[in-house]
């Protein structure tokens, strides 16, 4: 059987599910080593700051091969919203988010797990993980992108499918 489960965790609805999955198999199965990775994909983003009308705002947007979406904070349309002249790419904040975050959900189920950050293409970082950690099963979560969105960006969950050298669960 499996002895050694990655979730690849995103910080989606779909990671989420899969993270949970892995819960699920960690407490049915105590003996098994779990892993959990982020990829940060830091070199693929870019940061601006997006005009529309008489405001602005921060934009994080990433290439199109990346698992990302664009995003835009909700107070884009108000006028009396002004550009921050203090924003700094967070993008090691998140990462250390993502780390505590992680954590704390296996500290407060009683699992224990290991969390790690990578950085990368996901794509490429996380069947490369695969090998050199000798996973077993990759749990990820559907994305849940709509045709055109995958057409565009790409679905992370069928390059994994692709490229992964383990077995592989998709959690929808």
């Amino acid at each position: 059987m499996y002895t050694n489960i990655l979730v690849a965790y995103d910080g989606s609805d779909g990671s989420r599910l899969a993270f949970e999955k892995a819960l699920e198999f960690k407490k049915a199965l105590p003996h098994i080593q779990l892993s959990i990775i982020y990829v940060n994909e830091e070199d693929q983003e870019s940061t601006g700051f997006m005009e529309a009308g008489n405001a602005s705002a921060p934009v994080v947007s990433a290439r199109v091969d990346s698992n990302y979406a664009q995003f835009m904070p909700p107070e884009i349309g108000e006028k009396r919203y002004k550009t921050p002249h203090d924003f700094v790419d967070t993008s090691a904040e998140y990462s250390k988010h993502m780390h505590n975050a992680i954590q704390q959900q296996l500290d407060a189920q009683d699992v224990s797990g290991t969390v790690l950050a990578l950085e990368g293409n996901a794509a490429k970082t996380i069947p490369a993980f695969i090998e050199e950690q000798k996973i077993d099963l990759l749990l990820i979560g559907n994305s849940g992108k709509s045709g055109l969105q995958r057409f565009f960006v790409g679905s992370m969950s069928k390059k994994l499918l692709k490229e992964s050298p383990c077995s592989v669960l998709v959690v929808k």
